[in-house]
């Protein structure tokens, strides 16, 4: 599996090299094109307009800088656009500003966990006010809400997470902290709880 992994990679680098090597060539020869029509389109206006009377100076050079500029200008725009998608440009950007969907919230600890510690229990009227605002564990450390009386509300508010408010008893499972997510409680009158730390088993 690692080396088809590792052999993928270098596939889709060469991919992308390659088209947007090929957008370029692509690139140039519309521009080629842009530029002999220009001069052609210039050409015809100084015949149409010569048609009319004689030319001066001041007419040749105006039409033909204004033939030349509107022509390059305009249709040199579509081309580098085109050139943005057919490189590759175009979905690299979306991909960088695709806002991400909220992960669900898992439902059970990882396997290989151990549990290290555990807290005071707390009830509604001792639980730190800590607690109750939004706070979050360290990297690695997940924890369980172990509720031993009444009721207790546990919410999830990370923006990486979808939204969730449950109401944690003796019946129900307990409530699971995920490393790093926001979250907080709020004890009912009557409600005692701790909270149980784990980590990856050392070893």
């Amino acid at each position: 599996m690692m080396q088809t992994g590792s052999a993928s990679a270098p596939t889709d680098s060469r991919a992308r090299a390659q088209a947007q090597e090929q957008a370029q060539v692509e690139f140039r020869r519309a521009m080629k094109i842009i530029a002999l029509a220009a001069v052609l389109m210039a050409a015809g206006a100084l015949w149409y307009l010569s048609l009319s009377g004689p030319l001066t100076v001041t007419m040749v050079v105006a039409t033909t800088l204004g033939v030349l500029i509107s022509v390059v200008l305009g249709c040199g725009l579509f081309a580098a656009a085109f050139f943005s998608d057919k490189s590759g440009y175009d979905q690299n950007v979306s991909d960088a500003t695709r806002v991400k969907a909220p992960q669900p919230n898992p439902t059970a600890l990882p396997e290989g966990l151990e549990s290290y510690k555990s807290t005071d229990e707390f009830t509604d009227r001792t639980v730190p006010a800590a607690l109750l605002a939004d706070h979050n564990t360290k990297a690695g450390t997940w924890g369980l809400i172990r509720v031993t009386a009444g009721m207790l509300r546990y919410r999830v508010t990370d923006p990486r997470r979808a939204p969730l408010e449950t109401i944690l008893t003796p019946d129900t499972l307990p409530g699971i902290v995920e490393p790093t997510i926001l979250h907080h409680v709020e004890p009912v009158p009557g409600a005692r709880f701790h909270v149980e730390f784990w980590r990856a088993r050392e070893g």
